[in-house]
């Protein structure tokens, strides 16, 4: 009989938790750069987007990898395919994109 109980009380102190509050587009001391390139795909859980990018200079050879997104839901980013430009905001070890745009 506890057993159910307890399981209750926990699953209503985790119902009752907040969402964490939205992380901020910029932080003091980061770099930013333009990023061009293209979505393959996207992880709605992971709230990023798999993008085929440009060489971005003074920082990264082109590539395909994951970038976190701050500022949008993802329902209201160009869909998968589309030919984007984007701000790569760097800080520390955590990078992420804002500003994100479908481009011609």
């Amino acid at each position: 009989m506890r057993v159910p109980v307890m399981l209750f009380l926990v699953a209503a102190l985790f119902g009752c938790a907040k969402p964490a509050p939205p992380k901020p587009l910029s932080e003091p001391g980061e770099k930013v750069y333009a990023l061009k390139g293209t979505i393959v795909s996207r992880d709605a859980g992971e709230h990023s987007l798999r993008i085929n990018h440009e060489a971005i200079a003074g920082f990264m050879e082109a590539m395909t990898m994951d970038y976190p997104v701050r500022g949008v839901s993802m329902e209201q980013l160009p869909p998968n395919g589309s030919k984007i430009e984007a701000r790569l905001h760097v800080h520390d070890d955590k990078y992420w994109l804002t500003d994100i745009r479908k481009v011609p």
